[in-house]
C-alpha cells in the first residue's frame, strides 16, 4: 500500500507498506527515513534542519499514524465498526456455506483481511455495502448450488 500526505512543514510524506510482511518505507520529500527499531524512524540531519525522530503507530489495516514530537499525522484512518462487519460477513458465509472446518476458517480469515483492505479503499458507504452484499450473494448462491448437487448425488 502506498500512502501519501502533504504536510506544510515536512513536505510530501510517503509511506509504502508491504501487504505480506508489513515492512514500511517512509520518506519525507523523497528522503528515506532510517529505521532505528520496530516503531521508530529518524530523518537524518541536514545543513538546514536537525535530525527528526518519527514514531509509527499501527498499519494500513488498523490505521497508520506518524507521531513527531507532540504532533500526530494520520496517514490512514482506522476502520469503523461497519467496515469490519461488511468485510467479515462474506468470510463467515464462505466458511459456513462453502468449505467449513479448519481449512475453511483459514481461507475465511484471509478473506476477512482482504475484505477489510478492499472496504477501506472504497470512499462511500453505499459502495462498501454494495461490494459486501454482492460477494455475500455470490457465496450463498454457490453454496446453494453445491448443496443441491450433493443432495442430488446422494439420492
Amino acid at each position: 500500500m502506498q500512502l501519501t500526505y502533504s504536510h506544510p512543514t515536512y513536505g510530501l510524506i510517503s509511506c509504502e507498506e508491504s501487504a505480506w510482511t508489513g515492512k514500511k518505507t517512509i520518506c519525507f520529500d523523497g528522503i528515506p527515513l532510517v529505521k532505528k527499531n520496530k516503531t521508530t524512524y529518524e530523518l537524518p540531519a541536514t545543513d538546514d534542519t536537525p535530525a527528526l525522530t518519527v514514531t509509527v503507530k499501527g498499519s494500513y489495516v488498523t490505521g497508520l499514524n506518524l507521531i513527531i514530537g507532540a504532533e500526530t499525522i494520520e496517514l490512514s484512518q482506522s476502520p469503523r465498526w461497519y467496515d469490519y462487519v461488511l468485510a467479515i460477513l462474506p468470510a463467515v458465509l464462505f466458511w459456513c456455506f462453502i468449505i467449513g472446518g479448519a481449512i475453511g476458517g483459514a481461507v475465511a480469515g484471509m478473506m476477512a483481511v482482504g475484505g477489510i483492505m478492499l472496504i477501506k479503499s472504497l470512499p462511500k458507504v453505499w459502495q462498501k455495502l454494495l461490494v459486501s452484499l454482492g460477494v455475500s450473494f455470490v457465496i450463498v448462491a454457490v453454496g446453494i448450488v453445491l448443496l443441491i448437487a450433493i443432495l442430488g448425488a446422494a439420492a
